[in-house]
């Protein structure tokens, strides 16, 4: 099932991709081509098809699963408005809180109170009212956001939470995995588009694609899970806002190499 459901959800998405990419706002990236941005849209449908099959009975992955498939929609669709209307200059919470200061209310605060109250919601469904409800809630909106910090090379963000992502989904519950397994699929099929340069997964796609490493890492918990990605959560986020994430990958061979596999320069 979770294989059916992978295909699928790759079929979807690069049918969708095809029929949509013409009306996808472009802008350059950074070497300067002029792509398709908030490609990460093409998600949603296997999105929605997941949840759709859930309530008819076709396939069975708990409320949970369910609520967590409805957070990575909404997500998406906040993720597309920060892509479409939010300004260049207002990036990182220094720069949303500031906006907010002055009077101004962005796309990017909008986000982040979706992203976290949410996440907050999916938490207590999973955990009841308790510091494990609120812990998860980090967890999920924190691997949004972390995937949106990545997400500024081709290729990045799937790369790097990737390699997370495909060591949870043989730890985490099988309710879990058959949950986020259409929009794996889907995320395979986007990644040699994204890592060519050809499109970008925008925030729109960012934040899905953060939002199926946290599910996968708060089903994993509580334990080790959960305490390595708050840990790297803070550390990643810290980076950000007070340096650069790119900067570090440049200066870490490993890393880099890494980063610049596949790519097209």
């Amino acid at each position: 099932m979770v294989t059916l459901l992978a295909s699928t959800g790759a079929a979807l998405t690069l049918l969708t991709l095809a029929l949509a990419q013409p009306h996808l706002p472009t802008s350059p990236n950074h070497a300067g081509r002029n792509i398709p941005t908030s490609a990460g849209l093409t998600l949603l449908p296997i999105i929605l098809l997941m949840l759709v099959a859930s309530h008819a009975g076709v396939v069975e992955f708990g409320e949970g699963g369910r609520w967590y498939l409805a957070y990575s929609l909404v997500v998406g669709l906040v993720g597309f408005a920060d892509d479409r209307w939010g300004g260049v200059g207002e990036r990182g919470f220094a720069g949303h809180f500031g906006a907010l200061s002055r009077g101004r209310v962005t796309t990017g605060l909008l986000k982040v109170v979706v992203l976290g109250g949410g996440a907050v919601m999916l938490g207590l469904l999973l955990f009841g009212v308790g510091w494990r409800a609120l812990f998860a809630a980090f967890v999920l909106a924190g691997c949004a956001n972390v995937a949106n910090l990545f997400d500024v090379r081709p290729g990045r963000a799937l790369k790097f939470l990737g390699v997370p992502v495909v060591a949870l989904l043989f730890v985490a519950p099988h309710g879990t995995v058959l949950a986020v397994a259409g929009v794996v699929g889907g995320a395979i099929a986007l990644f040699y588009f994204d890592l060519r340069g050809r499109i970008m997964l925008g925030d729109a796609g960012a934040a899905i694609w953060g939002a199926v490493l946290g599910y996968l890492a708060v089903t994993s918990g509580p334990g080790l899970a959960w305490w390595v990605a708050g840990g790297a959560i803070v550390g990643l986020t810290a980076v950000a806002e007070f340096s650069s994430i790119s900067r570090v990958v440049e200066e870490v061979g490993a890393l880099r190499r890494f980063d610049h596999w596949g790519r097209d320069e």
